[in-house]
């Protein structure tokens, strides 16, 4: 584990224990159901909102509207706590350490599958976005290609290798080139299929970009 890793799990931790030694300090200090009702108003004030943002933010900073929610509604609990526990003096710090320092031995103590498990966040809103992208053009891909099986006469898949052996020598990209070899695939398929002693002069030739000239009957036959 590299030493950013342990400062930052550490750090996160005892900022834990010190915000649980505030807000346990908080609920002795406004009482159980004062405590309770604070946190039921802050909880429904900050969820909406923050499941508002989520929503229309680009890059969703957060997983769960509602983590947010009760991560403010606990600091909301945690600052008069803090305050009291401050006001202890010595007492009050030594119970903030002691928690501090309680949260990051749990914390070391789990294994580290878990944190490698929440580390892996939810993919912001546009990388989802171009998921679906790739999706809808694999589809249409595969529409292309199911089109080519096969209505086509063999004149139009000579026709059909040839642009594609143009699109290639004119750089196509990944995805291009993803449909690009199906495609071929399909018409090499049907060559052998409908002509296969025309198909193996031409692969005998070295297939050049013109396969009619083997595929295709001469004129007079």
């Amino acid at each position: 584990m590299r030493q950013s890793q342990v400062v930052r799990r550490v750090g996160t931790a005892a900022g834990l224990g010190a915000g649980t030694a505030g807000a346990l300090a908080g609920v002795l200090l406004l009482g159980p159901l004062a405590a309770s009702i604070l946190l039921v108003v802050v909880f429904a004030l900050v969820w909406p909102l923050a499941a508002v943002v989520r929503h229309v933010a680009e890059d969703a900073p957060y997983g769960s509207a509602v983590l947010v929610a009760a991560t403010a509604a606990g600091g909301v609990l945690c600052l008069p706590g803090m305050v009291r526990l401050l006001a202890w003096g010595a007492l009050g710090v030594t119970a903030a350490l002691v928690m501090a320092a309680l949260f990051v031995l749990i914390d070391f103590a789990v294994p580290d599958r878990w944190h490698r498990q929440q580390q892996r966040q939810r993919p912001s809103r546009r990388t989802r976005k171009l998921e679906r992208l790739t999706e809808t053009q694999l589809a249409e891909d595969e529409e292309l290609i199911a089109s080519l099986q096969c209505p086509l006469s063999i004149e139009e898949l000579c026709g059909v290798w040839s642009e594609t052996a143009t699109q290639l020598a004119e750089g196509a990209g990944p995805r291009d080139r993803q449909a690009v070899a199906e495609v071929r695939r399909i018409c090499l398929d049907e060559f052998e299929r409908r002509n296969p002693d025309g198909f193996h002069r031409w692969l005998d030739a070295g297939a050049p970009a013109n396969p009619g000239r083997y595929l295709l009957p001469t004129p007079g036959e």
